[in-house]
């Protein structure tokens, strides 16, 4: 008999556990039990461990009924976020707060206080070490915030994230950040009479208060100490995370974002090891939106702010130091918005006056440790904090609808096929956006669909490009080690003969890339059969995409492009030669011709793809588009969309409006007994179809209905009675801006 593996045996043990404890007639409750488990949990195959816990009911059997008599012992309140996090990490969202009505409060006050007294350096009685049990709450913490719809865990939550983060923040930059806003200097007001001697609370609802204002601040703290030191990269990865999901919705980001930006968390966070989670978490923090009072930013208005920044330095330059930064006061917005350019213009400063003038400015020159930065730091922070961000819609112009070589096989789509195998507690992050309830604004949630389809189609076409390469084996010619020749073959793909870039034209007026980039393609079809040959001639037609790869000896790719047929310009029967007009993408060949690469000398293979899984450029090109207009979607209708307001909100109201039903009435009775819920139905004519009715303000007044002069001829009129749930649907589908 062969022996069990581990896995199974681990899991088996688990199983005795809870037949013993939970499962059985009586549920027999001990601390001990559950610091056996926590010992279960560690180890390689801990995830395998916790997931045989969930489906055992640990959580809901045997952990929180007990939660009262148990919620001072820190195993007992890991093991509790374990199972939620589990929980979380399954999508069980919809289902995992309901046990949580009355006691989330609590377990959420335990499980931040266990992970304060581990940032103070305190000892916690748990099996795992400190630094697992940190990323565990902060896991939780992600949970958490991402249901902020739920009303306990709202509750719960929205106190660390509050007004009064900005203690913590750059008194210049806070004032400026209220300039404007009335209501917003009465609430930092209100918030700092809070802090005065005066101010008479009890001991627990100051304890309370300081951890609200310090909790946050603390966690980035520790976020960047260990950036610095470059240790714990699970513990960043999730802190990472958990800010951006912050910086992400308007409710929690209201606050926060001020502080981050002030501590330039993403700059000093941009180390090659969370180079793509810091990018992602600059792009949330500098999103042209107002975080206050979330009121989306137009391309004019966010360019407007940032020429406003740069405006104010120039000013302050000018009060401060005239004769040293003569040539910035007097430099352009769009030179002042590029970091070299910028640093150029500062090297004149000594390291004193450097410090000065980014105090003046509002640039913090300490860290999150109280230390200040060296000169070659607060240059680049200095620097980075005046660069130009660049707005949605221009993101947009410059986004690519054909992945390439770093998308194909970057991190993020290696890491996405990994993504749910990992063995370890340590769940894996993920730089993707994530579709939740709340958006920033329309073009927030364009942007992230996107980039997620962008993302999905480029795991198909690494596979495909793969296969296709590997099948046609590509090996280093004799003469010259670098050109390539192929042994193998398949059907889905052709060696290039030649690519020929034929026609660029100008871009544009406000645009930068070539508004069309047309190119000859000649691939080679000899020695296949004329089966094949029939398949490439009937399977690539006109608008048709085409994926070009620069395979390398020993089957690596080099470089990855794509293209879109716009007409095949030979009449070659059978094998041989086959010419086509493609259109390149013109954002990609505006980057390669910048990065002189000579991507396109490169490209030696062609690979065509099934048509049911090529129609990725045609979706992505239409959201992009979106991207690159203003919102369409309708003023009643945007707060729903984006995930605030009230629901029914929505619902666009027939209240004093007068709407055309046409013939949807087919007699008085029908209209009378249609608005039977109003005080009364008055027909201002006799009634004929097609009418039209005039609604009262409410219910108490009364329906007029008038005959329509316009009349139908040779139509047949409607016979069918609309139910009045129907004709109230077909009086809200006519009201004005429901049509997108």
């Amino acid at each position: 008999m062969p022996p069990k593996s581990r896995k199974h045996t681990e899991s088996t043990g688990v199983d005795a556990v809870a037949q013993k404890h939970w499962l059985g007639k009586t549920v027999k409750w001990s601390t001990s039990v559950v610091t056996e488990i926590m010992h279960m949990c560690m180890g390689d195959s801990a995830r395998t461990t916790v997931q045989a816990l969930e489906r055992l009911q640990y959580l809901e059997l045997y952990l929180w009924p007990n939660f009262t008599c148990a919620r001072s012992n820190d195993d007992y309140i890991v093991s509790v976020l374990l199972m939620l996090n589990e929980k979380h990490e399954q999508g069980l969202q919809s289902s995992m707060w309901q046990m949580f009505s009355n006691d989330f409060g609590e377990l959420f006050d335990d499980a931040i206080g266990l992970m304060i007294r581990i940032m103070q350096g305190t000892a916690c009685e748990t099996v795992l070490d400190a630094w697992t049990v940190r990323s565990i709450v902060v896991r939780f913490l992600v949970a958490c915030f991402s249901s902020i719809e739920t009303a306990c865990v709202r509750d719960a939550c929205m106190p660390l994230v509050g007004v009064s983060l900005w203690h913590h923040v750059t008194p210049i930059v806070r004032d400026r950040s209220m300039e404007g806003v009335a209501q917003l200097r009465k609430f930092w007001k209100h918030e700092s009479k809070k802090w005065t001697v005066s101010a008479k609370v009890s001991e627990a609802e100051a304890v309370r208060r300081t951890r609200d204002r310090d909790f946050v601040p603390s966690l980035v703290r520790d976020l960047l100490r260990c950036v610095r030191e470059g240790e714990h990269d699970v513990f960043v990865a999730g802190v990472l995370e958990l800010l951006i999901d912050l910086g992400s919705q308007l409710a929690t980001r209201r606050y926060v974002n001020l502080l981050l930006d002030d501590w330039k968390v993403a700059e000093l966070c941009a180390r090659a090891s969370y180079v793509e989670l810091a990018q992602r978490l600059r792009n949330v923090v500098g999103f042209q939106v107002r975080d206050v009072t979330g009121q989306t930013l137009t391309a004019s208005e966010a360019s407007d702010r940032n020429y406003q920044r740069l405006v104010d330095l120039q000013l302050v330059a000018f009060e401060k130091l005239p004769d040293e930064l003569d040539a910035l006061i007097v430099a352009g917005a769009g030179r002042l918005g590029i970091p070299h350019e910028l640093n150029g213009l500062l090297k004149v400063l000594s390291f004193e006056q450097l410090l000065e003038f980014a105090q003046a400015v509002g640039v913090r020159t300490q860290d999150a440790d109280g230390s200040v930065y060296d000169e070659e730091q607060l240059r680049q922070l200095f620097c980075m904090h005046f660069e130009a961000r660049t707005s949605v819609e221009d993101r947009a112009r410059g986004m690519s609808a054909y992945p390439d070589e770093q998308v194909l096989f970057g991190s993020v789509v290696t890491a996405s096929d990994a993504y749910g195998r990992a063995s370890s507690l340590e769940y894996p992050v993920l730089a993707l956006p994530k579709l939740g309830l709340q958006f920033l604004s329309v073009h927030d949630y364009l942007l992230r669909c996107f980039e997620l389809l962008r993302i999905e189609s480029a795991s198909d076409i690494s596979s495909d490009i793969q296969d296709a390469v590997g099948r046609m084996q590509p090996q280093a010619t004799f003469e010259n080690s670098e050109e390539v020749h192929f042994e193998g073959w398949t059907r889905m793909a052709l060696p290039i003969k030649s690519l020929t870039i034929t026609d660029v034209q100008r871009p544009r007026v406000g645009e930068q890339e070539p508004s069309c980039v047309r190119a000859d393609l000649i691939v080679d079809l000899s020695g296949f059969t004329d089966v094949i040959c029939a398949e490439w001639d009937a399977s690539v037609r006109p608008r048709d995409v085409l994926i070009l790869a620069a395979a390398r000896a020993g089957g690596s790719v080099a470089y990855v492009r794509g293209c879109k047929v716009e007409a095949r310009v030979d009449d070659n029967e059978g094998a041989g030669e086959r010419q086509f007009r493609v259109l390149l993408d013109c954002a990609q060949y505006a980057q390669d011709i910048a990065s002189t690469n000579g991507v396109y000398d490169k490209l030696n293979v062609a690979i065509r793809r099934r048509p049911q899984a090529n129609n990725f450029k045609s979706v992505l090109e239409t959201v992009r588009a979106l991207m690159a207009a203003p919102p369409r979607v309708p003023k009643w209708l945007e707060p729903t969309f984006l995930g605030y307001g009230d629901p029914s909100a929505a619902c666009p109201k027939l209240a004093s409006t007068t709407v055309s039903f046409g013939d949807t009435f087919v007699s008085a009775d029908h209209v009378r007994a249609t608005f039977a819920e109003y005080a009364g139905v008055d027909f201002v004519d006799p009634f004929a179809s097609p009418c039209i009715i005039e609604y009262p303000a409410d219910t108490t007044g009364t329906v007029r209905v008038q005959s329509s002069e316009t009349q139908r001829r040779n139509v047949q009129a409607n016979q069918l009675e609309f139910t009045p749930m129907q004709v109230r649907a077909i009086g809200q589908s006519m009201l004005p801006g429901l049509t997108l």
